[in-house]
């Protein structure tokens, strides 16, 4: 691994990297570093921030970036009476960038993000007075075509409404580690010691388990479908997909129909042996096709 990727920071000087915005009364965590063009770096279900600790180095030395935890994520505010939504998600991230007088953006967007992603580049079509621009957008495997998410089977039980609460308060490392790993390629699992730290993250800070509640993003991509999908074909903004095609949840099934759609300025680089988080997985790669495209951008 070069020094371009190689993490910096365990899960606790992550921490003692990064900061907190207030939203709503909600304390949001973000860890920001280097200078240059602003990027944000915007992560999955049920993980944090932290999935992109394996690139950040890189990037933060070419771009002003930003990895930020969603509210019920990593080491965010993780209210347990909370409805959450993709719509709100969005608005977090529009507060954030105005916060910082942020006037024009780059993204990095990964599964339960990409619907995020998809949201911005609708409003920023829809607005006649932009508060701020995308440069590029990089999408990792996602659910970007809602009708195509192949949820896995933990995930699908964890929406049921009586079941998830209590399937959610039951969950285990043991359990996680097995359900989690199923994702990842064949070649590419991830150590004891990363599932151990990431399940920390994902409970963090007190043994909170929400998972049930953060699954709502599965509702929002039905409803919202038409509007995501139809984005990716009207938008200007330049694309770039990267997809791991082990992936059973959004790999080559997905990737397949996103070739056929005609994208106007887009872009796709596809690993057939990586699974669902190719940042993780394969990092080298990875952070240098995101910064060869953003860099043109």
């Amino acid at each position: 691994m070069t020094q371009e990727t190689i993490p910096k920071r365990n899960a606790t000087e992550w921490l003692a990297s990064g900061k907190f915005f207030d939203y709503h009364k909600h304390q949001i965590f973000y860890i920001n570093e280097g200078r240059g063009n602003h990027l944000l770096l915007l992560h999955g279900f049920p993980t944090s921030s932290w999935d992109y600790s394996k690139i950040f180095a890189g990037l933060s030395r070419h771009f002003n970036t930003y990895a930020i935890d969603f509210l019920g994520f990593g080491y965010s505010s993780k209210p347990k009476n909370h409805t959450y939504s993709i719509l709100e998600q969005t608005d977090i991230i529009e507060s954030f960038i105005e916060k910082n007088a942020l006037k024009r953006v780059k993204f990095v967007f990964h599964d339960y993000a990409v619907s995020v992603g998809q949201e911005l580049l609708a409003r920023n079509l829809e607005s006649s007075t932009k508060k701020f621009e995308i440069d590029g957008a990089v999408f990792l495997n996602g659910g970007l075509i809602p009708s195509l998410h192949r949820p896995t089977f933990t995930q699908k039980l964890l929406t049921l409404p009586i079941l998830g609460p209590i399937l959610s308060k039951g969950f285990n490392p043991k359990k996680f580690a097995k359900a989690f790993s199923e994702v990842f390629g064949p070649k590419t699992k991830p150590e004891a010691g990363e599932l151990n730290t990431l399940w920390k993250l994902i409970t963090y800070p007190g043994n909170i388990r929400i998972a049930h509640k953060l699954l709502h993003y599965i509702k929002d991509r039905k409803q919202y479908q038409e509007r995501w999908v139809g984005v990716l074909t009207k938008t200007d903004v330049p694309l770039l997909f990267i997809n791991g095609g082990s992936d059973p949840v959004s790999g080559r099934h997905l990737i397949t129909e996103i070739e056929k759609m005609p994208i106007k300025n887009g872009k796709i680089i596809k690993w057939e042996e990586i699974g669902h988080y190719p940042q993780w997985e394969n990092p080298e790669a990875c952070f240098k096709e995101i910064y060869d495209f953003l860099k043109q951008n």
